[in-house]
């Protein structure tokens, strides 16, 4: 029994893992193609916030649909639908506070110079890479990803 439970469990988490990756990969294009429209740099505080507030929630509509349907394998409710949405709330609450921590205490800078040093040639390929703007969602990711896990699995499957 808990080796179907873990089984179910980690299959969930795999599937979890690629829909995070391809909504993530979403948040990331419109937040990046916003700050290129609008011309934003690191220090447009309230640009960046804004831009990668309307990533988030492109991203979110994707995520709630594929989520349900695949990653989870059930139906919609009023109450799934809520939960679902409390949970981003609070995850996008996460992502904004630590995206400006980080812009704050310079991480995008320090992401942006390593970036430059270990592949220099990534950078001259895709120059936006090089911006430390464009590096600020990477560290904030890796904290909020396993919580938003968490959170979501909770709703969705009570």
């Amino acid at each position: 029994m808990a080796a179907a439970a873990l089984r179910q469990t980690g299959g969930e988490f795999a599937r979890f893992f690629v829909v995070g990756v391809g909504a993530t990969l979403v948040h990331l294009g419109v937040y990046l193609l916003l700050n290129w429209v609008f011309n934003l740099g690191e220090h447009d505080a309230w640009g960046i916030t804004a831009t990668y507030a309307v990533g988030y929630l492109v991203s979110f509509i994707v995520n709630y649909v594929v989520t349900l349907r695949w990653t989870f394998k059930t139906q919609g409710s009023v109450r799934k639908g809520l939960g679902f949405a409390f949970s981003h709330l609070v995850n996008a609450f996460l992502h904004l506070i630590l995206l400006n921590f980080f812009r704050a205490v310079g991480a995008g800078d320090a992401l942006s110079m390593l970036l430059i040093w270990l592949t220099p040639w990534l950078v001259d390929w895709l120059p936006v890479l090089g911006r430390p703007e464009s590096l600020l969602p990477l560290p904030v990711y890796v904290i909020v990803v396993p919580l938003n896990f968490i959170m979501v699995r909770y709703f969705v499957k009570r």
